[in-house]
């Protein structure tokens, strides 16, 4: 026969195990978080970050020589925001030249690349590749770097830096003066990625704003000091001919491994492992690229941020974890068959910490569902005497315990967070900073289970190969003096 209060006690004590394994699981799950955390304020503390920064002056940058370099675009149906890209940032350096990688099935981007090219013909070249589309970025990119060999050879010239770029991207004016200066210095460097502002209200694209923000002013620095890998953004970022031709002989002919979904994270390692010297520059500008609360167009602020390359990430939802469902796949599936777990003990940390990511958002997901129930529970302790009984079960000292320390390491994720933002975003997104994590966990939950169901079903057991999943991307308009050096 059917008792009420068996059955409400039997639900309490399932819940109090499932508090127990997840409540324990985030909190081995955040321990890396904290490590971070704790390494990163150490060196802000101690005066030691300051040797990670570059410190040039727009004067300096922009009264140095410049030198020659190619910028790489791979562009897959980006008819959309090419010309745009193109005809806003290839005015920024006459010693520059954008190779713009498109498939043969893709005319309408061929289309406006050719556009673009017609009115900068000695700064942008289209690249077609052998294959159509979609392959991968890797291998529309070694479709690149095979044509400017070409180039180089018919223009008789010899570029000194190769740089990244995608097709939404809005680049600093400052960006190819700072990469002209360290290139002789490094044979590989990254710059920030920052999103453009959104509105408060934007929560799946404020959560690229916590996030990069977070990433790119805090992360990097630790990883660069313990490791010696500069994570490789897929952007911003910029070669020494040194390093192309190392990698180039290192694959037997070409620079990226073709089959990487994330050939940004994939090529870091390698170059560590070729001795290659790495940084992460971060050098402050006197003005950003950013678009003002109620504007509509890129404009030139007056605020000292360091040089970085802008984008408009994902709005949508769907989009969104679609997008990280492909980091997933790359960096967590992919990166851990063909790079295994590192040599050194920071090594195994940081290829844990980029990997947990696959089962990081489910988990947090069923934390939140256990929370409501136990705020549930109390709620319904007050009006019946079965839920209240029932309720006792969750005074256990040691899920007591277990509560408390998650409490904690919520509020400093939150605290993380909101300096992050707060820094190059303002006080008002700073505060939604915090309410955007948990945002940010469904978005990841649905990118987890994409990317299992990618992986192991479609992948694994279909033998369906992984491609280019195709992101839809905006570019906003620009103020034609944002982007005047």
């Amino acid at each position: 026969m059917f008792d009420l209060t068996d059955a409400t006690v039997a639900y309490v004590n399932a819940l109090v195990g499932l508090f127990f394994v997840f409540g324990v699981a985030i909190i081995l799950y955040s321990l890396d978080d904290v490590f971070v955390d704790i390494v990163y304020w150490l060196m802000r503390f101690s005066g030691t970050i300051r040797a990670e920064r570059s410190q040039l002056s727009e004067q300096a940058l922009l009264e140095q020589p410049q030198r020659p370099l190619a910028v790489m675009v791979p562009a897959w149906r980006e008819e959309a925001v090419i010309y745009e890209m193109l005809k806003t940032n290839a005015v920024h350096s006459a010693t520059t030249v954008f190779f713009v990688g498109a498939y043969p099935n893709d005319a309408a981007t061929q289309r406006e690349v050719l556009r673009a090219a017609a009115e900068r013909p000695e700064n942008i070249r289209l690249v077609i590749g052998p294959h159509n589309g979609p392959t991968t970025k890797a291998d529309c990119l070694n479709a690149i770097i095979a044509e400017i060999g070409e180039y180089e050879k018919t223009a008789n010239i010899k570029f000194e830096g190769f740089v990244l770029h995608d097709s939404e991207d809005v680049i600093h004016p400052l960006e190819f003066p700072l990469f002209s200066a360290l290139i002789a210095t490094f044979d590989f460097i990254q710059i920030p990625v920052y999103s453009f502002r959104r509105t408060l209200l934007q929560m799946t694209a404020g959560t690229y704003m916590d996030e990069f923000a977070e990433f790119h002013n805090k992360d990097l620095f630790v990883r660069q000091r313990l490791t010696g890998i500069v994570p490789c953004a897929g952007v911003a970022a910029c070669f020494s001919r040194r390093a192309i031709e190392a990698l180039k002989s290192w694959r037997r002919g070409e620079v990226f491994d073709p089959i990487a979904l994330t050939e940004d994270y994939d090529v870091a390692f390698a170059m560590k492992s070729l001795g290659l010297k790495a940084a992460f520059a971060l050098n402050e500008a006197p003005y950003t690229l950013d678009i003002p609360r109620g504007a509509d167009q890129v404009q030139r602020i007056a605020e000292p941020l360091a040089i970085a390359t802008r984008e408009n990430f994902p709005s949508d939802y769907r989009a969104a974890y679609r997008q990280r469902a492909r980091w997933l796949l790359g960096i967590g599936f992919q990166g851990a068959s063909k790079l295994g777990w590192g040599n050194t003990l920071t090594e195994k940390l940081f290829f844990l910490r980029d990997r947990k990511g696959i089962l990081s958002g489910i988990i947090a997901v069923v934390a939140y569902f256990l929370a409501f129930n136990a705020i549930a529970i109390l709620v319904l302790g007050t009006f019946s005497e079965e839920w209240r009984i029932a309720g006792y079960a969750m005074l256990d000292p040691t899920l007591r315990v277990v509560f408390f320390v998650n409490i904690l390491l919520l509020i400093n994720r939150l605290v993380q967070r909101m300096i992050f933002t707060r820094s190059i975003y303002g006080f008002g997104q700073g505060l939604m900073a915090a309410p955007r994590v948990v945002f940010s966990n469904l978005i990841n939950f649905s990118a987890g289970l994409r990317a299992l169901y990618i992986f192991v079903w479609r992948h694994k057991a279909r033998g369906e190969p992984l491609s280019w999943d195709k992101t839809s991307h905006t570019i906003p308009n620009h103020n034609v003096e944002a982007v005047q050096t």
